[in-house]
């Protein structure tokens, strides 16, 4: 593929002898996802920028201590999981405090510009004076940087216009600086109704899938986050669709031609349903062994999931029945990988210089576990008598559920340790990286929906 992605080579091939400035990059502390900023990294270094990758789970005093070091020209932080991005304000808040003035660039899958704008407010409405700039993708990081190094005059007006951006976003305006929260335990539950009818699970306990079909994963590829997400895609219209038939739909088949021959891509899944009940904001999860025998309640775990302030108030535990309805429900859970092997052909890549082949096939990768994730919680739909549009996948890290604490529990629930290889992170993520896990909610009423929070504690 080095020969064939024409649209990258401007980005990958190394400029020589000088240096356009120099960079900070680390993932936060507490998150484990490297591969993301490596890319950053490669896209930086052969565009003229020096680069001090400080690697993964990086303190933010560490990063801080080496950009003062290194005279850095800004900083570049990276953060897979909402839970993971509170580290980013928090690094602008010291870098502010000790009245350091450096860039900050973020980027990451749980994070989106007003996330940036929001972090860049350091007390009260007064911003943080050299800017924090949200990149959604390796090539806007490129752009910024550019813009930032092209002359002191350009840089002044970048920031500038930045924070007066910020200032004139009507959902921060008033909101600045100030702490919100949401999840406190008792509070006023939803509208949510409960009147279906609760589906029969098919069996009760975790099951192992060791056979998941290949090309049935290829065909549920979001092929829009992939090409434009993942690989870059910029544009529309015609010059966009001449990019992805000329190179990206050549480059997807031969890679998946490729993983299907060598095995970098190889799916496998744990998934079960139990028995439930909702408490407040708690889903209680019971025995199933018990149940299924004589219908005792045996409470095995139960996951705390935090409550939405305002109007609609939603938790998930509202999808649930409740205790007091004596009703009970069924919870599924599941958890997908394809493996470790793409993680090994993504470092090899690189170590070789094959930095277009490196790309392309972890944004395969990442998409295809996701594909692997849809393509369970179709059979759950299935396995329960659902219509294919009823319920919704929840991951911890993101939106509804945060807490990554709560991965513990579910690899209590299903054997993904014994059955798949997989492991927890002391900050419980989970590896290998292309992986994904979630609780699977039949209610007709579920929605995705958002948490806010406030970035809290201290620097690390």
């Amino acid at each position: 593929m080095k020969k064939a992605v024409k649209h990258l080579e401007q980005f990958l091939e190394k400029a020589e002898g000088y240096t356009k400035g120099k960079v900070v990059l680390a993932t936060v502390y507490g998150d484990v996802h490297d591969i993301g900023k490596s890319l950053v990294n490669t896209i930086l270094s052969n565009n003229g920028y020096t680069v001090f990758d400080l690697g993964k789970q990086v303190p933010v005093n560490t990063i801080i201590e080496k950009a003062q070091e290194v005279q850095a020209d800004a900083i570049g932080l990276s953060a897979l999981l909402v839970s993971t991005s509170k580290q980013m304000p928090l690094c602008v808040q010291e870098l502010d405090k000790r009245g350091i003035s450096i860039p900050v660039l973020i980027g990451g899958a749980a994070i989106n510009r007003r996330f940036g704008r929001r972090a860049m407010f350091v007390d009260g409405e007064r911003a943080y004076e050299s800017g924090v700039f949200y990149c959604k993708d390796a090539f806007e990081g490129l752009e910024t940087m550019d813009t930032l190094q092209e002359s002191p005059e350009k840089r002044a007006a970048t920031i500038e216009k930045l924070i007066a951006d910020a200032r004139s976003d009507a959902f921060l305006h008033g909101n600045v600086g100030k702490d919100v929260r949401s999840g406190i335990a008792g509070g006023e539950r939803s509208d949510v109704s409960h009147d279906h009818n609760v589906p029969a699970a098919p069996f009760f306990g975790p099951r192992v899938l060791d056979d998941i079909p290949l090309d049935e994963v290829f065909a549920l590829l979001d092929l829009d986050e992939l090409y434009r997400l993942q690989w870059g895609g910029r544009g529309s219209g015609p010059e966009y669709d001449t990019v992805v038939r000329e190179q990206f739909e050549p480059a997807l088949v031969r890679l998946k031609a490729e993983a299907k021959a060598d095995g970098w891509v190889a799916p496998r899944a744990v998934y079960g349903y139990f028995p439930a009940q909702s408490d407040g904001n708690d889903v209680i999860i019971y025995e199933p062994e018990a149940y299924e025998r004589d219908g005792t309640l045996t409470e095995r775990t139960r996951f705390h999931f935090p409550r939405q302030d305002g109007r609609e108030r939603l938790c998930l535990a509202d999808y649930f029945r409740s205790v007091k309805s004596g009703d009970v429900d069924v919870a599924a859970f599941q958890i997908v990988t394809v493996g470790d092997e793409a993680t090994r052909r993504f470092e090899t890549l690189q170590a070789a210089g094959e930095y277009s082949e490196a790309f392309y096939s972890h944004g395969l990768a990442v998409e295809s576990a996701e594909a692997v994730a849809e393509w369970l919680h179709r059979r759950v739909r299935r396995e329960l008598g659902i219509p294919g549009s009823r319920g919704k996948r929840y991951s911890w890290g993101y939106g509804a559920c945060p807490d990554l604490e709560d991965h513990a529990q579910l690899f209590s629930l299903l054997p993904a340790e014994a059955a798949l290889g997989m492991e927890l992170t002391s900050a419980f993520q989970l590896i290998p990286e292309q992986s994904t896990a979630a609780i699977l909610i039949h209610h007709p009423q579920a929605k995705y929906y958002a948490v806010r929070t406030a970035a809290e504690g201290a620097a690390v």
